[in-house]
């Protein structure tokens, strides 16, 4: 069954179609037989070794293996530069992301989409989040990662599968879990804008600096704030307040 699968997958979806057809009528046999199970008492519920949900989820891992394995790759974090990132992330929004929803047209005709779509979500937010996981992302870096996460989230994912194409249930756990992803972007943002400003604060007052040296912390403070508005205003008076708490913490 899942040969079919994997066989739509790397492009020859249309010539596997009725094989694909009859994987989405076993998972809605599934489906029932998993709502039969859960409706039945304990004590007559037949001994077996099916499990409720056990194709579906085994269909679930190898969607999102395959769609992982597709996405560009990306060197490691410590020496990843701002342009390396904003290659990235483009190659995601006009490669990888398209070519999931060009793939999607033989699972809907084989019902299913739903599954499709899910795995799509699943592949590319969890990329995304490995993105925001990492400790060596300046300010700047985690700004473009939290830009184009909200953008993705304000589109509404449309461009791998949009509203319209699933089920609203579906479509609404994803988004809150991409939503959750650029929360918790803002989160590194704002830490990497308090660390910034800190240690640039201890350098210009260390014993010896030039006079001057103040100008450049007024000047990254500045451009921070600017950078950050040109996203949202409501994220630029966020990095504005950890900048000075941070100013207001070290004069203490």
């Amino acid at each position: 069954m899942w040969t079919v699968v994997g066989k739509a997958l790397t492009g020859s979806g249309r010539m596997f179609l009725e094989s694909l057809q009859s994987v989405g009528e076993s998972l809605k046999w599934e489906k029932q037989k998993e709502a039969e199970w859960l409706g039945s008492s304990q004590e007559t519920r037949p001994v077996s070794t099916w499990s409720p949900k056990f194709w579906r989820k085994d269909l679930e891992e190898q969607l999102i293996q395959y769609m992982t394995a597709q996405i560009p790759p990306l060197g490691s974090s410590a020496n990843t530069n701002e342009t390396a990132l904003k290659q990235h992330l483009s190659q995601l929004e006009t490669s990888f992301l398209p070519s999931l929803e060009h793939g999607s047209g033989v699972f809907e005709d084989a019902g299913l989409l739903s599954t499709y779509a899910h795995c799509c979500h699943a592949s590319w937010t969890s990329h995304l989040a490995t993105l925001t996981d990492s400790s060596h992302f300046s300010f700047s870096q985690c700004l473009l990662v939290y830009e184009w996460g909200l953008k993705m989230y304000k589109s509404g994912s449309e461009t791998c599968l949009g509203p319209r194409q699933t089920p609203q249930h579906s479509l609404s756990s994803d988004v809150q879990c991409l939503l959750w992803i650029v929360l918790k972007t803002e989160e590194k943002l704002l830490a990497a804008a308090r660390k910034e400003v800190g240690r640039a604060l201890k350098e210009a007052f260390d014993i010896g600096k030039p006079p001057c040296a103040d100008a450049a912390v007024i000047q990254m403070l500045t451009e921070k704030t600017e950078a950050a508005w040109r996203v949202s205003e409501s994220l630029s008076e966020k990095v504005e307040a950890v900048c000075l708490e941070e100013c207001l913490r070290f004069l203490e």
